[in-house]
């Protein structure tokens, strides 16, 4: 502390550029960003999802899930969820049960084929399922009940064009 005492700002160096505090002065608070957060025991916001995050979290989770490609290529499981039978359900959740390292998960609950698992709807399903689990199963089956709807309807779109008459052709000419 002597050192600082003895030291004579106006022949420094830095003279000039740091400002001197007096003892008059009084520093100014920096606001932390944590003003404006409620710290009530049952009040705990999270952050928002922005469409950025939505997007990673979406590609994360399809990249967790494209392991079961390889599953479903290996077992002779259909891309549809909704054809699969018991057995087929039953090797899901098994995928499931190593990829997430679930341990001593019960899954008798959803001895079903695959079109009663995917009429459950996601609120039936999650009663069925073990806590935060039920939300990454469901997330997966959503996600492949969707891209089986998307080939469909692609697939559909491309046999169409062949089957199709253009419009430049006259019905009569074709008699």
């Amino acid at each position: 502390q002597p050192a600082f005492d003895t030291f004579d700002s106006s022949n420094s160096l830095f003279a000039g550029y740091f400002f001197s505090l007096n003892e008059d002065q009084t520093l100014q608070e920096v606001p932390t960003g944590f003003d404006s957060t409620s710290y009530e025991s049952n009040n705990c916001e999270l952050p928002l999802l922005t469409p950025c995050s939505k997007a990673v979290m979406s590609q994360a989770l399809k990249d967790t899930f494209s392991g079961f490609t390889k599953e479903q290529c290996r077992l002779g499981i259909p891309n549809n969820p909704w054809l699969w039978t018991e057995q087929q359900v039953c090797q899901w959740l098994s995928w499931a049960t190593n990829e997430f390292s679930l341990a001593n998960m019960n899954f008798h609950q959803f001895l079903m084929s695959g079109q009663d698992l995917c009429s459950l709807g996601k609120e039936r399903f999650l009663e069925l399922a073990p806590d935060y689990v039920g939300d990454i199963l469901w997330e997966h089956l959503e996600q492949m009940i969707k891209d089986s709807q998307e080939k469909t309807q692609d697939q559909y779109v491309e046999s169409s064009h062949l089957t199709s008459v253009p419009h430049w052709v006259n019905n009569n000419s074709l008699s």
